[in-house]
């Protein structure tokens, strides 16, 4: 992953107020998630973000392109991450190591969350960022039971 530096904070605000992630957050709430936790990472294709096992606490929201998720075991793909959504919730909060990889599967940026934001942000914006991510994860897991069924059915 490449750190993408010298992208002025207004550039980087217009990217972020195009994801619905942010948008139960002010614009001042948003700036200082900008300015004082997050980082924007250029993944080229077919590197990882993360491997499983990887002590990397970073939430990681995908501003363009796409990942690829994965056992190492077995490298059974398991779900691709597209703009707009997230991984690495489960370190993120937990501290734990990473349970799975992620690849780019094509040139991807991504806006890095530091965990440090659990612990120094202001009770309503970590609620909020909390409550973001608890819906998306519920997203997900009600897309992966849709998948199940039709698995099941077909």
């Amino acid at each position: 992953m490449k750190l993408i530096e010298n992208i002025p904070l207004i550039k980087r605000m217009e990217i972020i107020n195009r994801l619905a992630f942010f948008k139960v957050f002010s614009l001042d709430e948003r700036q200082v998630l900008l300015e004082s936790f997050s980082q924007l990472y250029l993944v080229k294709q077919h590197r990882f973000v993360f491997q499983q096992y990887d002590h990397d606490a970073n939430l990681y929201l995908v501003l363009s392109g796409q990942l690829t998720m994965y056992r190492q075991n077995d490298q059974v793909e398991l779900s691709n991450v597209l703009p707009g959504e997230f991984i690495g919730e489960g370190s993120f909060i937990a501290g734990r190591n990473r349970s799975i990889n992620a690849q780019a599967s094509e040139d991807t940026i991504l806006l890095s969350l530091s965990p440090i934001v659990l612990t120094r942000l202001p009770a309503a914006m970590k609620d909020k960022l909390k409550d973001q991510i608890i819906f998306g994860m519920s997203q997900r897991i009600e897309a992966l039971s849709k998948l199940l069924e039709a698995k099941q059915s077909g």
